[in-house]
């Protein structure tokens, strides 16, 4: 279940605002230019799991100068450890 919340258009109005494409932010974080377009778009698609889409978003922000916790909204509630890795 994805259950992270945060907002998109803010990480996209300052990329745009910054004058940074998202083929060039992608390259500094070592990701695709599709992952920068899917978390703009809020969308889970190219993500193969939630740790990983948190970790972008977050590394997301940090690099265009935000902190994290204002991005994301439920920032204390998700939880990054891939479902594998968690006792039950």
């Amino acid at each position: 279940m994805d259950n992270l919340k945060y907002n998109f258009a803010l990480l996209k109005e300052t990329r745009l605002s910054k004058k940074i494409t998202a083929q060039s932010i992608a390259a500094d974080l070592c990701l695709a230019e599709r992952h920068i377009i899917s978390i703009e778009e809020n969308s889970p698609r190219y993500f193969p799991s939630l740790s990983t889409r948190i970790t972008s978003v977050k590394k997301y922000a940090l690099a265009l100068g935000l902190n994290p916790e204002d991005v994301i909204f439920n920032f204390n509630e998700v939880d990054p450890t891939p479902s594998l890795l968690k006792k039950t």
